[in-house]
């Protein structure tokens, strides 16, 4: 499991209010359980945005995340919506998840793939989820590259959300990195991403051994665009 710091150790408190408004991925991960005859699984599963809507659904789920503190929050957000029967909730990492077994879904929401910092590690991550899939099991995940849009509307700007949160993003670091400081309620951390171009996404998933099925350019289907910058769905199967 990774040494560094816990990024949202300092903000676990708020991440829910932080999060709120992010609701378009939801029913597209629930719809990626349907027809699974195994627990599904999600790594990076946080307080439980995507887990527990999963578990109200009808479906098992083993929740893991390497962030004590959310899962912590998870595990009584599962109580008290009475789900927590149908979460299994681990403590693991993308690259090591710490689980054994075979399952026909791995999730991966909400674009946590771009805390990966190196070809190496991310390499690493899509392993350790071939190993853990069926033969005709399903990977799929989301992550995200600023559009030229998005950089000059909103680089270093605060955003104020609905929640009271608050967020600026220094997108194109010279070290190749964006940092997103989130800000609520006297808490406050920098989030490190390391995006990629949708091509790059596409060769590492297929490098480590999967065909991949789908690529959209958000929730709704939309196309990839060109410059391989915005959102991007994937949706692979192992080979």
């Amino acid at each position: 499991m990774s040494d560094a710091p816990d990024q949202y150790e300092p903000i676990s408190e708020i991440y829910d209010a932080w999060c709120l408004e992010v609701q378009e991925d939801i029913g597209f991960y629930i719809g990626m359980a349907l027809g699974t005859e195994t627990k599904v699984v999600e790594l990076a599963a946080g307080t439980g945005r995507i887990a527990i809507p999963l578990a109200l659904s009808g479906y098992d789920v083993i929740a893991i995340d390497r962030s004590e503190p959310m899962l912590d929050l998870l595990r009584g957000k599962a109580a008290e919506a009475g789900a927590t029967e149908r979460i299994d909730v681990r403590v693991g990492d993308l690259t090591a998840p710490g689980i054994e077994g075979r399952y026909d879904r791995v999730l991966v929401p909400f674009r946590s793939l771009l805390h990966l910092a190196t070809d190496e590690e991310r390499l690493a991550a899509f392993r350790a989820m071939h190993q853990l899939l069926t033969p005709d099991g399903y990977l799929a995940f989301d992550v995200f590259s600023p559009t030229p849009a998005d950089i000059t509307a909103t680089h270093r700007v605060w955003h104020h959300r609905d929640s009271g949160a608050k967020e600026r993003a220094d997108w194109n670091r010279p070290d190749g990195t964006t940092h997103v400081e989130v800000e609520m309620r006297g808490r406050t951390t920098t989030l490190v991403l390391h995006p990629l171009p949708a091509k790059r996404w596409l060769e590492l998933v297929e490098e480590a051994g999967f065909e991949v099925i789908t690529t959209w350019g958000g929730f709704d289907g939309e196309k990839v665009r060109g410059d391989g910058t915005g959102d991007l769905v994937i949706v692979a199967q192992p080979l």
